[in-house]
């Protein structure tokens, strides 16, 4: 089977071009291929090849399996062979456009070969990857195309071709800004096309298409560009030129998903500071140019898709929960990049930082709760960029309106009981920062303060808000004295943080849970738990020094121990959670 499948791949390629359920296995064929090859090389190398009785058994049947390779293929080294795919790889290309599955898996395995540095160096020689670095255009790649006989889903492939291009560009690429030029032009003429298109109003689903296809295209370039000289470059070449054709078309078919996914996608890689890529020079703007267009973006799809009104249930997600994640992923990367002073827009009067978080708000009343944790991409979205708004922009947090305040809240005591480590840690995070602002305001209250009016009048609302609602603290209260009790609580750092802050901040109720908890059980148990709490607050003096919260999270570590100790040996007891709401 071998031997024959190996004869029809060297000498009969037209029965793999014609024959899609043998091509459809090239790519697995292709990648045992290279392991073997590698594994047998590297044995080569260490051992000589008559030292036949010093090699293990297996090692040697893949050296005979590489010999087999040189006595039915005529290939004698791994060069030859990477020649042999390449060639099959950019055939599978020009001739299969229209076979998805053909073009997806043969796309995969290029992209496999583009991560390891090694295989690039090798494969930037071969007449077969300088042919695509310079011809990667529709004439001579057919699912590169926008014809109609395309849907837009097929187009997703074209994302993985452009990140291992660009990976193989990159290898050579240096500060090459003419190289880079040339190698983006099939790009450049199709966004002046799709500007013509614009200008004159018509061919409306061309373009639509067009734009499908550049976003998907330059969302892989962007991926692959993991350096600073080579994302500006990327960034020169699409600001200001095209990044405001995305935005028009973000205005024409918000309602498309189709269309604005992409786009949003291609902004939220744009946005991800990989490998400190957005670090530019200390002269340079473009952090803030950045954010400025991304602002835009977000902003014009939030109020646009609050337009649609009510959506059925299937219809949703695709239609309007799915951007908004995007656009939240978009905006955490930006708020936790490190790349742009937010300060700056405000002491310059400029808007588009305060549009956003607006944009966000809208956008969040949009959703109900159950939705935020059911679709576990909004939630993982979400969450996240909470953490990230309220650890370093407490003031906006603060500055909310009570209802908006009420739900922020609530999504995060909900989160806090969903078995996701992501969100639940999230949630951890975000009620810590809540807390601890808080905390620092009642200790501070009454001396001269020493930060700025607008800091002490957002602690000052958040604590009014807090007065009007202690149930709300309470609440959560009760869920993490639950979790740590009665669960499995995988997270206990994250839980450990915030619950310190809680039980200073609500002694008297964290009393009452205390002695609930301690009475519902029997006679027997009651001191053990009684003397399980009096060690949980050992040592733990009344504030939120780091210090002092490391020793809370030691204490509760040994709580959780001794607790579930305690609860364990008692076979006929019936474990009873807190009463959540008490």
């Amino acid at each position: 089977m071998w031997e024959g499948l190996v004869i029809r791949f060297k000498n009969n390629n037209e029965i793999l071009e014609r024959n899609p359920l043998i091509v459809r296995n090239v790519g697995r064929l292709l990648v045992i291929l290279i392991s073997l090859l590698h594994i047998a090389q590297f044995i080569l190398v260490i051992r000589p090849r008559t030292d036949v009785s010093r090699v293990p058994e297996k090692p040697w049947k893949i050296v005979k399996v590489y010999a087999r390779m040189s006595e039915v293929l005529g290939i004698t080294d791994d060069n030859h062979i990477l020649e042999t795919f390449m060639t099959k790889i950019v055939t599978n290309l020009k001739y299969w456009g229209r076979c998805e599955p053909v073009i997806s898996r043969t796309l995969q395995f290029l992209n496999d070969l583009s991560i390891g540095y090694i295989l690039l160096k090798k494969l930037v020689k071969i007449d077969a990857v300088k042919f695509m670095l310079k011809n990667h255009t529709s004439e001579h790649f057919p699912f590169l195309g926008i014809s109609g006989s395309y849907s837009p889903n097929e187009f997703r492939c074209r994302t993985t071709f452009y990140t291992a291009l660009t990976r193989l560009l990159m290898v050579d690429l240096g500060e090459d800004e003419d190289e880079f030029e040339n190698f983006m032009l099939p790009l450049t003429v199709s966004f002046e096309t799709v500007l013509q298109i614009f200008n004159n109003n018509f061919k409306q689903d061309e373009v639509k298409r067009m734009l499908i296809g550049l976003a998907r295209d330059l969302r892989g370039i962007a991926f692959a560009l993991n350096t600073k000289t080579s994302y500006t470059m990327l960034f020169d070449w699409i600001y200001p030129a095209y990044l405001p054709i995305l935005q028009k078309a973000i205005e024409r078919w918000y309602g498309d998903p189709a269309c604005t996914t992409p786009i949003l996608k291609l902004i939220a890689e744009l946005m991800q500071n990989r490998s400190q890529r957005l670090n530019f020079d200390v002269s340079s703007p473009n952090g803030i140019l950045l954010f400025r267009e991304a602002s835009k973006m977000i902003c014009t799809y939030g109020n646009q898709i609050l337009s649609l009104g009510s959506l059925s249930k299937d219809q949703i997600y695709p239609m309007k929960l799915k951007g908004i994640s995007i656009c939240y992923s978009a905006l955490k990367s930006a708020l936790c990049g490190n790349y742009v002073s937010f300060g700056v827009f405000k002491l310059y009067g400029d808007n588009h930082f305060d549009n956003v978080l607006q944009a966000f708000v809208k956008m969040l009343l949009s959703v109900s709760h159950s939705d935020l944790l059911q679709y576990r991409k909004l939630s993982q979205s979400y969450y996240p960029l909470l953490e990230c708004l309220t650890q370093d922009h407490m003031t906006f947090i603060s500055s909310l309106e009570p209802p908006v305040l009420l739900y922020v809240l609530t999504s995060i005591s909900e989160g806090l009981t969903t078995l996701d480590a992501l969100v639940s840690s999230s949630c951890c995070a975000s009620l810590d920062s809540m807390v601890t602002s808080l905390f620092k305001h009642i200790a501070k209250e009454g001396k001269k303060p020493l930060r700025c009016r607008e800091a002490v009048q957002a602690g000052q609302r958040l604590f009014h808000f807090m007065q009007q609602n202690p149930d709300v603290l309470q609440q959560m209260l009760s869920i993490l004295m639950n979790t740590v009790v009665f669960e499995d609580c995988r997270n206990q750092w994250s839980v450990s943080r915030p619950l310190l802050g809680l039980i200073l901040l609500n002694e008297k109720y964290f009393s009452e849970l205390r002695a609930s908890l301690i009475s519902s059980q029997p006679l027997s148990k009651q001191e053990v738990l009684a003397q399980c709490f009096r060690n949980l607050m050992e040592g733990v003096e009344q504030n939120l020094t780091v210090k002092n919260r490391d020793r809370f999270t030691q204490n509760l570590s040994v709580f959780r121990r001794d607790i579930a100790e305690a609860l364990r040996s008692d076979c006929h007891m019936e474990l009873c959670s807190l009463d959540m709401m008490s």
